[in-house]
């Protein structure tokens, strides 16, 4: 196995690791308990800052994507709520709003603030980035939770790039962020249409 394979083989089974370690429902206490616990930034708190509201139009509408061809939309009482994002600086937050709150436009998942506004689940996500022998690897996992904050879905995964930097966010750039949010979307998507 290549050096590079291994890393992200060790990468995956530190985060399994700590994955693992914590039970359904919220990982916030596995990672706090982590040697460099970074604060948790809110998706809506960076669509606010942004002027963009990450969640305040739900609807049971056909979308449209940006080349006008009709997207069916799933309902709204399907409405997910995305709760704070840790380990990940505030200007990857704020593009990660953005990135989402259009990935779920065009794809028609019902976003809104919080439960209270509808919200039939809550996503949470966890992200790290990292060198990664020539670049830098961008993981992630969102844990879908329910009403009672029980994970009841788990979506994760990579994406990287050969750029470097001495810290590896700022290697991290905005088609990463898009990529991992038009995953994230699609992946929420289909699994929203079973339920």
């Amino acid at each position: 196995m290549s050096g590079t394979g291994q890393l992200i083989t060790s990468i995956m089974l530190v985060f399994t690791l700590v994955l693992a370690g914590c039970n359904a429902g919220s990982l916030g206490e596995g990672l706090e308990s982590s040697s460099n616990p970074a604060p948790s930034q809110s998706l809506q708190g960076a669509a606010n800052t942004t002027g963009a509201n990450l969640g305040s139009e739900p609807s049971n509408t056909n979308a449209q994507t940006s080349e006008g061809q009709q997207v069916a939309s799933l309902p709204t009482g399907k409405a997910v709520a995305f709760l704070p994002v840790s380990n990940a600086p505030q200007s990857a937050v704020t593009n990660l709003a953005k990135s989402i709150r259009d990935a779920a436009s065009s794809s028609g998942v019902p976003v809104v603030a919080s439960v209270q506004d509808g919200a039939q689940y809550q996503v949470k996500g966890y992200f790290s980035a990292l060198e990664d022998g020539g670049g830098t690897l961008l993981v992630y996992v969102w844990d879908v939770l329910d009403r009672n904050n029980k994970r009841v879905y788990r979506i994760n995964g990579q994406e990287q790039t050969s750029s470097r930097s001495s810290d590896p966010w700022g290697s991290v750039n905005s088609q990463m962020i898009d990529r991992v949010a038009q995953s994230t979307v699609a992946q929420l998507k289909s699994w929203l249409s079973t339920q």
